[in-house]
């Protein structure tokens, strides 16, 4: 009996904690107003090329490239948004 009891508890108490955790985390970044996420990228001069490539065709009106790093150690990556207006 005694170790359902504590099994209940450890539970309780890791549930508990993990919705602290999960409340006071930062909320993500939001998209910008009109822009469709093309790709994610790890060089920004592909980036910005695929960028303009898409603008000179006539896929899209303009393009912004947003470098996002989640981390002070993870790999930095650039957000490829285009806008057609």
């Amino acid at each position: 009996m005694r170790g359902r009891r504590w099994t209940t508890l450890v539970t309780a108490v890791a549930l508990a904690l993990g919705g602290l955790v999960g409340f006071s985390a930062a909320p993500a970044a939001a998209d910008p107003p009109g822009g469709t996420l093309r790709n994610v990228y790890s060089d920004g001069q592909f980036c910005n090329s695929y960028g303009s490539e898409g603008v000179r065709t006539g896929l899209w009106s303009r393009y912004y490239c947003e470098y996002r790093q989640y981390g002070p150690n993870a790999p930095g990556f650039y957000f490829l948004w285009t806008f057609t207006s």
